[in-house]
């Protein structure tokens, strides 16, 4: 039976963090952003996890991974008392890469209830 869980927050931090299958990085601009999403749009296995110095408007992290249809599921780590719960939304590899360079940017502002939670 799956459930919705609610996960150990992520600690502050004084730098943006960017992860794949091959590692992280903490030299974080808009080129290696955009390298790291091809990476992800080309490979079935491969995922992307950006982490900011502290939460955006609620948001801890994004993540996203490409799916078999070519649809990417991206995750949004929200805040809430007692860690983070994780939400999704399936997107076209478009607008995946306009929510990742619009957090980069500290200007996403999703509405939540375009987003599903997680279960596991």
């Amino acid at each position: 039976m799956a459930k919705d869980m609610i996960f150990k927050d992520v600690e502050e931090q004084d730098f943006y963090t960017l992860e794949n299958q091959q590692g992280s990085t903490r030299q974080v601009d808009e080129q290696t952003l955009d390298q790291y999403l091809e990476l992800m749009f080309e490979d079935l296995d491969q995922f992307i996890i950006l982490t900011p110095p502290c939460a955006q408007r609620g948001i801890r992290y994004l993540q996203a991974r490409l799916d078999q249809d070519g649809q990417v599921e991206v995750e949004l780590a929200v805040q809430v008392p007692g860690g983070i719960r994780l939400l999704y939304r399936m997107v076209s590899e478009r607008l995946c890469r306009q929510i990742f360079f619009d957090y980069f940017r500290n200007t996403f502002d999703p509405d939540l209830a375009e987003y599903q939670p997680v279960e596991f």
